[in-house]
């Protein structure tokens, strides 16, 4: 798991350093359902882009690590805010926001490959499952 989860990682980091990448991401999600654009109808974007990018970075530590150690730290509050009692995000729009993300990822970084789209599926798939479970 750790080499998928640095394989990752190197491909956030170059996608991060491509201008507008965040931004493409998301006008792709918006443009994908007119759920999401309600979703995000009163959202900050330049929030929201700093919020996503923080919580890749902490997908990819969850990822290391068993559900309930520290690493999972915050990932109960975040499930509860993605839940039917306060945002209420269906458990099929993650396949949606994951295919839009990938898409994206594809676009953005030049090294881009089967082997670096399966670790993005693999490190985010456990978040993913978790919001998905707590809905």
């Amino acid at each position: 798991m750790a080499e998928r989860t640095q394989t990752f990682l190197d491909s956030l980091n170059r996608c991060l350093a491509t201008p507008h990448f965040l931004e493409q991401f998301y006008a792709v999600f918006m443009a994908s359902s007119d759920e999401v654009r309600e979703k995000f109808r009163d959202v900050d974007p330049v929030r929201q882009a700093r919020v996503l990018a923080d919580t890749l970075y902490a997908l990819a530590v969850v990822a290391q690590g068993q559900e309930g150690s520290p690493a999972w730290g915050d990932f109960p509050r975040l499930a509860e805010k993605h839940s039917r009692r306060e945002l209420d995000i269906r458990p099929e729009l993650y396949d949606l926001w994951l295919e839009c993300l990938i898409g994206t990822v594809g676009r953005c970084d030049p090294h881009y490959s089967a082997d670096i789209e399966a670790a993005w599926r693999e490190t985010l798939a456990i978040g993913i499952t978790y919001l998905r479970s707590r809905h």
